[in-house]
């Protein structure tokens, strides 16, 4: 699978997992166009790595989705 330079992860992998970047968007009060920095390169995105003042906003998203998502995972760290 080829991957384009807006779905670099852990952001993309995330995302996807809790319903896609409008559901997030929503539920973190955020724009769409911000998910998608998250999920781009440097130096206009994030290079797959999501800002950690929105980490308890997400864990909560995924509890509330019987979803586990770990400090690794939003951390980017391979196990």
């Amino acid at each position: 699978m080829k991957i384009t330079t807006n779905q670099m992860s852990p952001a993309h992998t995330i995302l996807e997992r809790l319903g896609g970047r409008q559901a997030v968007a929503q539920h973190l009060n955020l724009d769409k166009s911000t998910l998608c920095r998250w999920c781009g390169p440097k130096p206009g995105g994030t290079d797959g790595l999501i800002p950690q003042r929105y980490w308890p906003g997400l864990v909560v998203l995924a509890r509330k989705q019987g979803i586990d998502i770990t400090v690794a995972e939003l951390a980017g760290l391979k196990a």
